[in-house]
């Protein structure tokens, strides 16, 4: 049996559970496309790169699944001249998509492991506007805010003060909120001082240790 080529089962991947999102368009698709999602995965996970689910890493630590990143992507809707900061990495694989739509994408990961995965995989992809800063990731990233955007990787109780305060005055933040075993993505938008919140979607995530 001839084992099928990655970049091949990538494209099933993406035709099979990105395209049909609604939202996605054409240049969404074609960094979906570009980035195979298994040079993001450490070896052990590779084989399970393109699956409809979340893979759980140790303490609570999550790589979510293809749609879910999609998802987060086309409701974030970065412009070119924007900066993101995204909280928490995983592996690299949002980080990267992200690096195709934003001017700049400031990454904070606190677990050693994670942020080695994530920078090789940077590299290997010879993306060069993502920067990453070893920190607890309930702090932000103080020293390079304000944000136009802000996306927590993984899910909260409630929403941080001290990272709102990060964002620009027009800015926005998507997380991902945990309450009763329930999990929705949700979207903050800064006007001012005034904050507007929007439903996003249903989705199932562990709450982040580090915002518990």
């Amino acid at each position: 049996i001839k084992i099928m080529d990655m970049s091949t089962l990538n494209k099933k991947m993406v035709d099979g559970q990105i395209k049909p999102l609604n939202g996605i368009n054409e240049k969404l698709l074609s960094i979906f496309y570009a980035l195979d999602r298994k040079d993001f995965m450490p070896e052990k996970y590779k084989a399970s790169a393109y699956i409809e689910k979340n893979i759980l890493l140790e303490e609570n630590r999550v790589i979510m699944r293809p749609d879910l990143i999609a998802k987060i992507v086309i409701n974030i809707d970065l412009k070119d001249n924007e900066n993101v900061l995204l909280l928490g990495s995983s592996t690299g694989y949002l980080s990267a998509i992200l690096s195709f739509l934003a001017e700049t994408v400031i990454v904070v990961e606190e677990k050693e492991e994670l942020l080695k995965i994530s920078e090789n995989a940077i590299k290997y992809s010879n993306i060069n506007n993502v920067v990453y800063f070893k920190d607890k990731i309930s702090n932000g990233c103080i020293s390079q805010s304000p944000f136009n955007a802000i996306i927590i990787e993984g899910s909260v109780n409630e929403l941080p003060s001290q990272i709102i305060n990060q964002l620009d005055t027009a800015g926005r933040l998507l997380t991902i909120i945990s309450e009763n075993d329930r999990s929705y993505g949700k979207m903050f938008r800064k006007n001012g001082n005034i904050l507007h919140e929007e439903w996003l979607f249903s989705c199932s995530l562990p709450i982040l240790n580090s915002f518990k």
